[in-house]
């Protein structure tokens, strides 16, 4: 089972380019950001889809990447 590292996350940014934007945010240099979106443990990723009637999906856990294209896949 693989799990999200700095090569999966190009991996992803790469095959979902189209689809997606990938973005990753240092939460000791972007500590405000990090207190609005309510980040209390890591990693916590959001999938916040285009359509604005989606809402959106946040995972507070590693996950497996397959989840993530799962999610990128069936839900955004």
């Amino acid at each position: 089972m693989r799990r999200l590292n700095a090569e999966a996350d190009r991996k992803l940014a790469v095959e979902y380019e189209k689809n997606a934007i990938i973005v990753k945010v240092d939460t000791n240099e972007e500590h405000q950001f990090a207190q609005d979106m309510h980040v209390r443990g890591l990693p916590t990723l959001f999938f916040i889809s285009p359509d604005p009637n989606k809402e959106a999906i946040r995972n507070e856990r590693l996950i497996p990447i397959q989840m993530i294209c799962d999610i990128l896949d069936n839900e955004m």
